[in-house]
């Protein structure tokens, strides 16, 4: 019994520690995703909004083309990836529930109106926040406090 109590402690402790080691292991990941962030704000046609999303403008839509909202749905093609470049998602041409995207990606998608092509640029708590998003080691994981960056290609408006 003696035993037993004494793997219930260890394990709750560790249950308790772990998960905050893990978070202190990313801080230099979040420091560098700023550090990334500050420089692309630098950058020629880089505009950055009060909520801390920045976007360039490849292509502008036609402005008489409608803006999506929170109700509409978007045709859209868009490739993901990390500062680093690994690319965690892509659609070769997909619908999406404006209300059902991140809040970064949202913000963006709804600056842009049909056949645009805009870069987003989502710090983390615009994007998967301090948790990430998926399983370490699978396809599409996005490590905690991830700068994402998405070339969004804006279809349709529906």
């Amino acid at each position: 019994m003696h035993k037993l109590k004494h793997i219930l402690f260890i394990s709750f402790t560790l249950a308790l520690l772990l998960p905050s080691c893990k978070k202190e292991n990313w801080l230099d990941w979040k420091a560098e995703n700023q550090a990334w962030l500050a420089n692309n704000a630098t950058k020629e046609g880089v505009i950055t909004t009060p909520s801390g999303l920045q976007y360039k403008i490849v292509r502008e839509g036609i402005p008489t083309n409608p803006h999506p909202d929170n109700l509409k749905t978007v045709a859209v093609s868009y490739s993901g990836s990390l500062i680093t470049g690994n690319v965690f998602d892509s659609n070769a041409g997909t619908t999406l529930a404006v209300s059902e995207l991140i809040s970064g990606f949202a913000e963006g998608i709804k600056k842009m109106t049909p056949p645009a092509h805009y870069i987003l640029y989502i710090p983390y708590n615009l994007g998967y926040g301090e948790e990430g998003h998926g399983a370490e080691g699978v396809i599409g994981y996005i490590p905690p406090y991830s700068t994402l960056v998405f070339d969004v290609y804006l279809h349709n408006v529906y």
